[in-house]
């Protein structure tokens, strides 16, 4: 039996090493990255928009808020379940729950009670708001894929509607 030469064992070692230790890939996307991260960050900021909104649903005295808060969780559902089946339809992957920044800032606002609790949930959605409508509307002209732009440009009218109703709550209540 002819032994392996050192040099060929430890470049067998590495070829498997290499192997074993590669990553496989959560999705096989033929996507452009910008487009992938789009649909991964809007679907997990949708999961967190859901989240405050029930807990704003639970904790607020407002009938304004809550009303507002029941139109949240209702439209941001609907507009995951879109942008999941696309992200399915698409093969890419999606986050199970809200972001870390976004559980932290869940964990603050519900730290807070009464009027204090409604302003800084307002003032969350108005925040949250800006911030979507300008990724959507970024996506909605520079998207490569057909699907993905389409989505931006549907979901658009929702949120720049939920963003006045916000402002006209804030208007109400106070900054």
């Amino acid at each position: 039996m002819k032994l392996l030469s050192l040099r060929k064992i430890l470049s067998l070692a590495a070829a498997t090493a290499f192997v074993v230790l590669t990553p496989v890939r959560a999705d096989d996307s033929s996507l452009s990255g910008k487009d992938k991260s789009f649909i991964q960050e809007a679907y997990q900021d949708g999961l967190a928009e859901v989240d405050m909104a029930q807990m704003a649903q639970r904790k607020t005295g407002n009938a304004d808020v809550k009303a507002f808060a029941e139109k949240i969780a209702t439209d941001h559902a609907a507009a995951n379940t879109t942008l999941k089946s696309l992200a399915d339809s698409k093969k890419v992957s999606t986050a199970s729950g809200p972001s870390m920044v976004a559980q932290g800032k869940g964990k603050l606002l519900d730290g807070k009670t009464g009027a204090d609790f409604d302003k800084a949930y307002i003032d969350a959605m108005i925040s949250d708001h800006k911030k979507d409508i300008e990724a959507f509307e970024k996506e909605a002209n520079e998207a490569k894929d057909q699907d993905v732009k389409n989505f931006a440009n549907q979901t658009l009218p929702k949120l720049k509607e939920h963003l006045s109703a916000a402002q006209g709550i804030q208007a109400k209540i106070g900054k």
